[in-house]
């Protein structure tokens, strides 16, 4: 079954997925960090104005934040040991493409970094 999110959910994961922090998105909207968090936790509160600025600055189209569509779809799981995985299956859009494999090729030189620091240990 699939784990419903709203508005500020959405807007929070694809935040996250970009690597973007509170403080850079509230940069980028001209507002203050506790504003921001705000707008993710009540995002009812802010304009439509708003949210399609924060779509511009996440690369996304308006309706994946309102949900509207099965781009994104996360669930977290609880693992032994308090770990916790995240499953995105993603339908891009012809825009999106390219970002997904800036993401992945960023996660892939990371991984290599981190294991080249385990072997050193």
């Amino acid at each position: 079954m699939k784990k419903e999110h709203n508005i500020g959910d959405n807007i929070r994961l694809l935040r996250e997925a970009r690597g973007f922090s509170q403080t850079y998105m509230a940069e980028k909207l001209a507002i203050t960090q506790q504003a921001y968090s705000s707008l993710e936790k009540k995002p009812e509160n802010t304009t439509l104005k708003r949210l399609k600025n924060i779509a511009i600055i996440l690369e996304v189209e308006l309706i994946t934040l309102l949900g509207e569509e099965d781009t994104y779809i996360l669930q977290n799981f609880n693992q032994s040991g308090g770990n916790a995985a995240t499953k995105m299956n993603i339908t891009p859009s012809s825009n999106e493409h390219e970002i997904y494999n800036k993401l992945i090729d960023s996660l892939k030189e990371e991984i290599v970094f981190l294991r080249g620091l385990q072997i050193k240990k």
